[in-house]
């Protein structure tokens, strides 16, 4: 079968359109994914979405991927989006509960990149994430939503005497 390519502007397009409705497709196939589409519109599959976001991301250059993929992130964590990932949170309150270092991937605005870091939490709520940074060794106030993902880990610690969530 022959047929005209893309442009690299067309690509680019493609590209975006793909994304965005992966970005907004719910993650799982429960009764949500039934309710996020209206009665008469079939779900298009996750795996075929990701294997034309694949495709098409493979023919655009480089540059122009990780740009449009910086300002996905940059939408998705934005100061005023306050979407907590619950499975993060769980994970987050789990690992308080049982005083253990969690890793997370956290989105840094200015790169727009997301960076692991090891912490210990010290108090966790919605809004914010504070504990002991093992990357900055220092205290640090997360925002939770800007926490992409978060597993536990077998290290554990205790938290001061003199913590105060106030200070930060």
């Amino acid at each position: 079968m022959t047929g005209k390519q893309f442009t690299a502007k067309e690509l680019e397009v493609v590209y975006q359109i793909v994304k965005e409705y992966k970005e907004k497709s719910p993650e799982s196939e429960d009764e949500y994914y039934n309710d996020y589409y209206d009665e008469y519109e079939e779900p298009i599959n996750k795996k075929i979405i990701s294997s034309v976001l694949k495709k098409v991301a493979q023919q655009l250059p480089k540059e122009i991927r990780e740009e449009i993929d910086k300002c996905f992130l940059r939408k998705r964590y934005h100061t005023y989006n306050n979407f907590v990932d619950d499975k993060v949170y769980r994970t987050l309150k789990k690992a308080l509960s049982q005083l253990k270092t969690v890793e997370i991937s956290y989105f840094n605005r200015e790169s727009a990149k997301l960076k692991k870091r090891n912490i210990d939490v010290y108090y966790t709520s919605a809004k914010y994430t504070i504990g002991y940074c093992h990357l900055r060794k220092d205290m640090r106030k997360f925002r939770t939503n800007r926490i992409a993902s978060a597993k536990l880990t077998d290290q554990t610690y205790n938290i001061p005497q003199d913590f105060n969530k106030n200070d930060y």
